[in-house]
């Protein structure tokens, strides 16, 4: 909590300086042109500073399967997975969002039954009328969920199991994503998540996107040990292009009389959505090595170029400007799948010689569920 009153007092103060010379609005200008715009279509108010409250929910999961084989010396195979998955429950963060503009930057701290783990989420957002740009990083725990199954489901051989450990495991997060917006003259894409414009009528257009994600997900030697996995610790870095088609439902609308507005001036609904397409996609997998005792020894790395594959992000959001508040109610999915086929080995996985043919697939998923009351002044 210190180093986030230190990033906004230092946001403040820098921005205080900068507005006497004209810095931030040259930024905001440069933001929310283009050469022509339709004022019938976007409004933009005169740039300034806003200072919002924020509460999200949130569930992510990371579910992976690794399939494989087990040999035996007269040469029939015995089919075997192993799964696992980071249970999905409920994120619950507050937090505060500065901005000036089209600028903000958010700090948010996880309430809750976890909430002296203090888990943080930081967002940087850059939405322009052009393009735009959002920058964020979240770390969250969730109980960890493994399982083994051997054979086929009605053999007399077939067995299977799941444990969930007692300790929790860390998933965290790091994306950075860009946008594009072809009809720029007269959709305004941030109407809907930010004070900074604001939608007329109703309008639409195409849009491309680009994402690098990293995503980690830890869980400890002790965790692991009780649970037997054969995989222990997940690293995926994702880089995705593509593109989709966003459109703003003006609901209602009076331009301000005064500088403070006068009651509701607008009502605003926007839908997005993005299929992409993974066309970088790298796996790093950790298996933890034992003694007989169960002291953890080592660990055993396994590095992958996984296919590339097709992803999608969707958003949706619904605005209310009333007065010189701003209230935004915004949904984001993403959605990201990663599958590898003979990519590792008995040695990488600490498997004996006679297991073979492994395959791995996993999705990472998650759903944000936010309400941000914004203030100007």
């Amino acid at each position: 909590m210190k180093k986030f009153f230190v990033i906004v007092f230092l946001f403040a103060a820098l921005t205080a300086k900068a507005q006497h010379a004209g810095f931030w609005g040259k930024v905001n200008h440069f933001l929310t042109k283009p050469a022509i715009v339709d004022t019938m279509f976007v409004y933009q108010p005169s740039p300034g500073f806003s200072l919002g409250l924020f509460t999200t929910g949130q569930k992510a999961g990371f579910d992976v399967d690794a399939d494989f084989k087990i040999k035996y010396d007269d040469g029939t195979t015995l089919p075997c997975s192993s799964t696992y998955s980071l249970s999905e429950n409920l994120c619950k963060k507050i937090g505060l969002d500065l901005g000036y503009g089209n600028v903000g930057f958010g700090y948010g701290l996880e309430v809750g039954p976890r909430s002296a783990q203090k888990k943080r989420s930081l967002g940087l957002n850059i939405k322009g009328k052009s393009w735009g740009t959002h920058v964020e990083y979240y770390n969250i725990s969730n109980p960890f969920t493994t399982g083994l199954t051997i054979g086929n489901e009605g053999d007399a051989d077939y067995w299977e199991d799941k444990w969930t450990t007692a300790e929790m495991a860390r998933l965290q997060n790091f994306t950075i994503d860009g946008y594009y917006v072809f009809n720029n003259k007269r959709f305004a894409y941030p109407a809907a998540y930010k004070v900074g414009l604001v939608q007329r009528h109703t309008a639409g257009s195409w849009m491309v996107t680009a994402r690098y994600m990293q995503g980690n997900l830890y869980n400890s030697p002790e965790a692991a040990w009780d649970s037997y996995n054969l995989l222990d610790c997940f690293s995926t870095m994702q880089a995705s292009v593509g593109g989709g088609y966003s459109a703003n439902f003006v609901l209602w609308h009076k331009d301000p009389t005064d500088k403070h507005g006068n009651g509701v001036r607008n009502v605003t609904l926007n839908l997005t959505a993005m299929p992409v397409i993974t066309v970088a996609n790298y796996l790093r997998t950790t298996s933890y090595v034992y003694d007989v005792e169960g002291h953890h020894t080592g660990e055993r790395v396994s590095k992958v170029w996984c296919y590339p594959m097709p992803n999608y992000i969707g958003s949706a959001a619904a605005s209310l400007t009333w007065n010189r508040f701003f209230f935004s109610t915004q949904f984001t999915y993403n959605r990201f799948y990663f599958r590898s086929r003979d990519a590792f080995d008995a040695n990488q996985l600490n498997l004996p010689d006679y297991v073979e043919d492994i395959s791995f697939r996993g999705i990472f998923h998650d759903w944000v569920v936010k309400g941000i009351l914004e203030d100007t002044f």
